[in-house]
Parts: structure tokens; sequence; C-alpha cells
């Protein structure tokens, strides 16, 4: 009776840090790609960019090398992927990815009509 009870218990923890260091990883990917778009002094290259992610995540064994950063259409694009190997939990690879536009489009509005007084 204690042994299903132990891994009912060690099992929903390791799903809770399973979840907690997916978020950590999605965090990352999302403030390397905003940092690789806006921050070109501290973000100027792929690698760069890389090691910031790999910084902001804070998951032991997780460096620059989980990430891969690109240019793509939608702007600056992150990925990340992690095995993730639990007490209880299979190793599961854990990815995030996110994308960050490079340059801001304006929304030009059309031009007010100016008012004429006929007289």
């Amino acid at each position: 009776m204690l042994f299903p009870m132990l891994l009912l218990v060690l099992g929903t923890f390791d799903t809770g840090f399973a979840l907690l260091t997916e978020t950590r990883i999605t965090f990352a990917v999302e403030a390397a790609a905003k940092c690789g778009a806006v921050n070109t002094a501290l973000c100027g290259s792929p690698t760069e960019t890389a090691a910031y992610g790999a910084s902001a995540a804070g998951v032991p064994g997780l460096n620059a090398s989980g990430f891969v950063v690109t240019t793509a259409a939608c702007g600056i694009n992150v990925t990340a992927s992690y095995p993730y190997a639990g007490m209880i939990l299979p190793v599961v690879t854990l990815t995030a990815g996110a994308c960050y536009p490079t340059e801001v489009t304006s929304v030009t509005s059309a031009a007010a009509p100016t008012a004429t007084t006929a007289q």
C-alpha cells in the first residue's frame, strides 16, 4: 500500500517539475527572440542570442547549444529543446519556440478630410 502511494506522490512532484522546466524554457526562448530583435548590443549574433536564452532559462544542463536562432519571415526565430529526465517519468524532450519581429510596421491612417466653407 505504501509503494503505490509513494509512486503517486513522486509522480505528482515529477510532473510539476517537468511543467516548471517547460515554462522556464518557453520564457527563455521568448526573451532570447526579443533580445535578438531589439537589443543588438547584447544579442548581436545568433551565438550571443543563444547564450542569452540559456542564461535566462536557468535550467541545469541547458546551455547555448540547446538553442537554435534563425532569421525567418516573422523576425528572429528561437527554438530550444531539452531532454527532461525525472525521478519517475521517462526521458521527455521538452521543446519551445518563439519569433519576435525585427521591424515595427507603422499603420498609416487616411488623412482627415479638411472642412471647407463656401461663401
